[in-house]
């Protein structure tokens, strides 16, 4: 026999094996692929979840509005919803607002979250021409604002929670706490249309009751001792609206309101837990969980502003300083504390 064909002999008997191993090969790969249930488009969309950006732009830091940034916060992770949050304060400021809104369409963000009036209005403007949704809270009259046409008309890309609070039954806390009371304080920041709005209204309602409103309008935090100062010299009391200057040094108005002897209630109940003797009125962080539901709503359901009309808050609650109360005189039975939640 020829070495050449002896050669290929063996070269044949050599693959032999090699070629069968293949074929198991391939035989155990198919039986493992048919072995596993193959993954449906719609299995395969939820592995990879939605992630959103989304722009938070908070006026300024004092309790309540930090009250609806938190509630906005938790329910969005109670509502599942997978999103990176670029978290600003405009520190009270109007041309940090603008800016921040501003970044926040540069950065194309999915929705951008306010708190506030004036940074929704900064929003309002940065975002024309885009396509980024804005959904605001703690704004008394959205409309007076001009963020809406209407509460009902949200054709502008725009909704939100208000956070009006029940005027009329916190004036009525007045004549509870003394019946013969015939002159109320406020004081309030004369540059912010929020506070202009609640000051009217509250004047307007006032006259109902046979009450007189005395106002004192501040420009900074500075003007807030002799404010108070003014007030105690012909009010009997301190009705605290929801302006964000006060607010914002709210433990030193309630001070001062004390040492005067002023009685003060509040149309928002962080205030107390400073030393503002009674509230009633809505949860900043009851409206920052409604706001995140209108937000899960636009990005992951898909919902267009349009369909979702400016929301109240649905209930309204009511807290009473211990120490303030006692301080000026009251205790627990008295009418105007019934129902309420007491705190020191």
């Amino acid at each position: 026999m020829k070495f050449g064909k002896i050669n290929k002999i063996i070269a044949i008997a050599m693959c032999v094996p090699m070629i069968l191993a293949g074929c198991a090969k391939s035989d155990a790969a198919d039986k493992t692929e048919a072995a596993q249930p193959k993954q449906t488009t719609e299995e395969a969309t939820s592995v990879k979840e939605e992630q959103f950006t989304i722009g938070i732009a908070e006026l300024v830091q004092h309790p309540a509005l930090d009250a609806s940034r938190q509630g906005f916060i938790d329910e969005l992770a109670n509502q599942g919803v997978n999103a990176v949050l670029i978290d600003q304060n405009a520190q009270g400021e109007i041309s940090n607002a603008q800016m921040i809104a501003e970044k926040f369409v540069k950065d194309d963000v999915d929705l951008i979250f306010t708190i506030a009036t004036i940074t929704s209005q900064a929003a309002k403007q940065a975002i024309e021409g885009t396509d980024i949704p804005l959904v605001f809270t703690a704004v008394t009259d959205p409309v007076f604002s001009q963020l809406v046409t209407a509460m009902d008309v949200t054709d502008n890309n725009i909704t939100g929670v208000v956070d009006a609070a029940p005027i009329k039954e916190n004036l009525e806390l007045f004549k509870e706490l003394k019946k013969d009371i015939k002159t109320i304080g406020i004081i309030y920041n004369i540059g912010e249309s929020n506070s202009e709005v609640q000051v009217n209204q509250t004047k307007e309602i006032a006259k109902s009751l046979g009450l007189t409103i005395e106002t004192v309008g501040i420009s900074t935090v500075n003007d807030i001792p002799q404010a108070v100062n003014t007030v105690s010299k012909n009010a009997e009391g301190l009705y605290i609206i929801t302006d964000n200057m006060v607010a914002s040094s709210i433990s030193l108005v309630a001070k001062l309101a004390q040492e005067n002897k002023l009685l003060t209630v509040s149309a928002d109940g962080t205030h107390v837990d400073e030393g503002i003797m009674v509230s009633k009125g809505i949860s900043f962080y009851g409206i920052g969980k409604q706001s995140a539901v209108i937000a899960k709503k636009i990005l992951v359901d898909k919902v267009p502003v349009s369909e979702i009309p400016v929301q109240t808050a649905p209930e309204f609650e009511k807290k009473v300083n211990v120490k303030t109360m006692e301080a000026l005189g009251f205790t627990k039975d008295n009418s105007a504390f019934e129902g309420a939640e007491f705190v020191n």
